[in-house]
């Protein structure tokens, strides 16, 4: 769909990488290797992108900060990257793009929640991070339920390529939500107090 709208899968690819994770710096060959794009493709795309003024240049501070993403990212050939990319946050139609991008991620999620049955007993399903536009959040879903993780992964895979994006989940069986739920959990208060959408909710407590 947003391939449609923008004109260009690369640029649909490029736009969400950027978008779900603005704090993010990005080399062109790094951005080709992991969107599996051609680096003539990238280059072209970051230009227009730049062009409108969605992302600015930056030169690399330092040598070693080339090789801190080589090492966080696992890219090969940034040796000659002199300059990286990073979203501009200034850009007027940034918080839309955003949004835009989000709910486009739920509209891809609509046959993965529509068989949920398919992998267990769900008790609450949460979709935060990609899926609501909160680049802070610690996850993008949280499952509680006594989930069948095989079939469930299997699920998620078909989902993840759909997105073209790998999705941070975390999966619990309802003592263990109790449990981190009376302790006042910082990772579960994280999840709770982020940008999020409760799909299914069987937790008797309002919040």
């Amino acid at each position: 769909m947003l391939a449609q709208i923008f004109g260009s899968n690369a640029r649909v690819k490029i736009m969400k990488t950027f978008l779900s994770k603005p704090e993010q710096k990005y080399y062109t060959r790094q951005l080709a290797r992991d969107l599996n794009l051609q680096v003539n493709s990238v280059r072209r795309e970051l230009k227009n992108l730049e062009e409108i003024g969605l992302i600015k240049q930056e030169e690399a501070k330092i040598l070693s900060e080339v090789k801190e993403t080589k090492i966080k990212t696992g890219a090969k050939n940034l040796k000659n990257e002199k300059k990286y990319f990073i979203i501009d946050r200034n850009f007027l139609l940034f918080p839309e793009l955003k949004t835009l991008f989000a709910k486009a991620n739920l509209l891809s999620c609509q046959d993965f929640l529509k068989n949920t049955a398919e992998f267990g007993e769900i008790k609450q399903l949460w979709l935060s991070g990609i899926f609501s536009g909160d680049g802070s959040a610690p996850i993008d879903m949280l499952l509680v339920g006594k989930i069948k993780k095989d079939k469930f992964i299997k699920r998620l895979q078909n989902l993840e390529a759909d997105l073209n994006k790998e999705i941070n989940y975390t999966l619990m069986d309802e003592a263990e939500y109790e449990y981190r739920l009376e302790i006042h959990d910082i990772f579960l208060n994280r999840i709770r107090q982020s940008r999020h959408l409760k799909i299914i909710n069987s937790e008797k407590e309002n919040n």
